[in-house]
């Protein structure tokens, strides 16, 4: 069993995505993993905080207190270790520097800032105040996501060439969804470039390594307003890009997508190394823990992904399997949680901090700046804010300009 001390957690931000992470919670308790408590939630919809503290209490039997603002909660938690922001990406930055501020560890909702400026802003205030800012990133956790890890880095594929992760389909715009923060770019902050976008560029960085330059084409071929009360409000998302990423290993990666194809769609995906290649993954949207297709190598052999999976783990010591899957545990978004508790509880780093989520999120901007100017350009421009047309409105609309 582990050990280390006792970590009290806040959840700030009690709407969709929090749901899936009290499941994960949940998950973890029952495994075994009792090093923490959730002592308290956090949302600007008072009842909104009650109803999720009264369902973790129901749960467990644990105390929990609702708290309408982070401030509220720092004037009275005085022995809360982390927090775990699963708001809205514009509220990123502001409720992960007024914790780390209030001597509050964080764990952050991917993408980790709402732009460049404000993932930075956040990585300066947890060097300035000395606590932890990881970036909430399930999928290159998962087995499926760990096992092509092993597949190329065995040397079973051998050195990574190229690949291709391409989806083509359709969404009738003439249906309009009920209006959501994500519609609005500067809540948002991105389209799906950089909101599910997000998990296949820290996994593909994970896969495959850094990303030197990206040359991309972003558009939004369909009007697609969603309804907010009695009028119709514009959708300021992409509804297509393709992009070419350049690695500086030499890999080149393809990536398009759309939702605007009418007819029958496809999904494709090929990830090639010099000695075969892993074709048809079921893991566009890596979040998937379990990815599925095959491997073929260069002589005609074959492997189903879950005999892939098992040749992997069978390489795994028994203290390799329960660094990378504590208790048992292979769903990405249960590790990430078991990650930053137990780098709270024992004093360790975390796996993915927002230095890390930068990087990532890094490459999802250099898309849209791409997209916005029609050159080639660099991450590390973008990471430098000599590149950042595309996000200047939104860091003028947050002060970070």
């Amino acid at each position: 069993m582990p050990t280390g001390k006792p970590v009290n957690l806040a959840l700030v931000g009690c709407g969709g995505i929090a749901g899936a992470h009290l499941r994960r919670y949940e998950e973890l308790l029952n495994r075994g993993e009792d090093r923490f408590r959730i002592v308290a939630t956090v949302d600007s919809d008072f009842d909104r905080a009650t109803a999720c503290a009264d369902q973790i209490s129901g749960k467990t039997g644990w105390r929990v207190t609702p708290y309408r603002a982070v401030e509220h909660l720092l004037n009275s938690e005085t022995d809360l270790d982390g927090a775990d922001i699963c708001s809205p990406h514009g509220l990123h930055h502001v409720l992960a520097c007024e914790l780390l501020a209030g001597g509050v560890h964080i764990l952050c909702e991917k993408p980790i800032g709402v732009t460049v400026k404000a993932t930075q802003k956040i990585i300066a205030a947890a060097k300035r105040h000395n606590r932890i800012a990881a970036n909430a990133e399930q999928c290159r956790r998962s087995i499926g996501q760990r096992t092509i890890y092993w597949a190329f880095h065995s040397g079973l594929l051998g050195d990574p060439r190229l690949w291709y992760a391409i989806k083509s389909g359709w969404q009738d715009p003439s249906d309009h969804p009920d209006w959501h923060w994500r519609v609005d770019r500067k809540l948002g902050g991105c389209g799906m470039v950089m909101d599910s976008g997000a998990h296949w560029v820290d996994t593909m960085r994970y896969w495959f390594g850094e990303i030197d330059s990206v040359y991309a084409r972003v558009e939004q071929l369909e009007a697609r307003p969603h309804q907010k009360d009695d009028r119709l409000v514009r959708d300021a998302r992409e509804d297509f890009w393709t992009s070419i990423f350049n690695f500086a290993n030499g890999v080149i990666g393809t990536w398009s997508w759309t939702i605007s194809a009418p007819g029958k769609g496809f999904t494709q995906l090929t990830l090639t190394g010099s000695k075969g290649s892993l074709v048809d993954s079921d893991i566009f949207h890596p979040a998937a823990s379990q990815a599925r297709g095959e491997c073929q190598l260069i002589d005609g052999t074959t492997y189903g992904m879950p005999q892939l999976q098992d040749m992997f783990l069978g390489t795994l010591s028994p203290r390799e399997k329960d660094r990378l899957f504590p208790f048992g545990v292979t769903d990405g978004m249960a590790i990430e949680l078991w990650d930053f508790i137990d780098a709270l509880s024992i004093g360790r780093d975390v796996e993915i901090d927002a230095t890390e989520g930068l990087k990532s999120k890094a490459v999802s901007e250099a898309i849209y700046e791409s997209g916005k100017s029609g050159q080639v350009v660099k991450v590390a421009d973008v990471i430098s804010g000599k590149v950042n047309a595309y996000q200047r409105d939104v860091d003028q609309m947050w002060g970070l300009d």
